[in-house]
């Protein structure tokens, strides 16, 4: 999980969470310091959330059934979702 480069705070897999769905900053809640997602981990949210639900949803539906197709594609993204926070890496945003 990540931590803050100024005081070595470990962020909060919560605070990581709801911050990856937009790519918005994270402020260190010891000292204030802003943290922003560098890039090769805005690409690992979307290969590890985006594109499996819509490989999923879009070529590799066995089911004929949409409603049955679109909770399991769904599922899936949100399974990618949990994971992210443990795999993204933040930078200090110089000012």
């Amino acid at each position: 999980m990540t931590k803050c480069k100024c005081c070595h705070i470990q962020f909060r897999w919560g605070e990581i969470f709801r911050k990856n769905n937009f790519y918005r900053p994270i402020k260190c809640r010891n000292c204030g310091c802003e943290h922003k997602i560098d890039f090769p981990s805005r690409m690992i949210v979307t290969s590890l959330s985006v594109i499996p639900f819509l490989i999923f949803g879009l070529v590799l539906s066995p089911f004929d059934n949409l409603l049955f197709t679109v909770i399991i594609s769904l599922a899936i993204f949100e399974s990618g979702m949990i994971l992210t926070p443990f795999l993204v890496n933040y930078k200090p945003v110089r000012k």
